[in-house]
């Protein structure tokens, strides 16, 4: 690389042509990655929806935990304060990523079973 710049700048104009290269197409080249890498974590950032979700699906994760790690839907609805048909959408959610099982509750109920708060890979609850 160092060869490479000495033969150039030993060319008649290549010292205009380095300037050229460093003043210009240098900075040009970062802030066009810069830029890019600006919109790639703005075009990440989650809706309000989807956060709200997850911080839903924290709480009844938590709160079965504390629990044993058994909950109902009606039992997480209580504790977040929040509609029984949210709650399920949630704990469904929380079904297909793996990270609760369902099984039949005592009185003929469903009843969530989450051991972890945190999904594992390769793991089936």
């Amino acid at each position: 690389m160092l060869g490479l710049f000495t033969l150039v700048v030993d060319l008649p104009g290549g010292v205009d042509i380095v300037a050229n290269f460093l003043l210009g197409i240098v900075p040009a080249v970062v802030g066009v990655a810069l830029l890019w890498a600006s919109y790639r974590s703005s075009s990440r950032q989650q809706d309000p929806e989807v956060e709200r979700l997850a911080g839903i699906k924290d709480q009844i994760v938590w709160r079965a935990l504390a629990q044993g790690g058994r909950i109902t839907a009606a039992e997480a609805a209580t504790h977040a304060g929040l509609p029984e048909m949210e709650v399920e959408h949630a704990l469904m959610s929380l079904v297909s990523e793996g990270r609760a099982a369902v099984e039949p509750g005592e009185s003929g109920s469903i009843v969530y079973r989450i051991e972890s708060p945190v999904a594992e890979a390769g793991s089936h609850l």
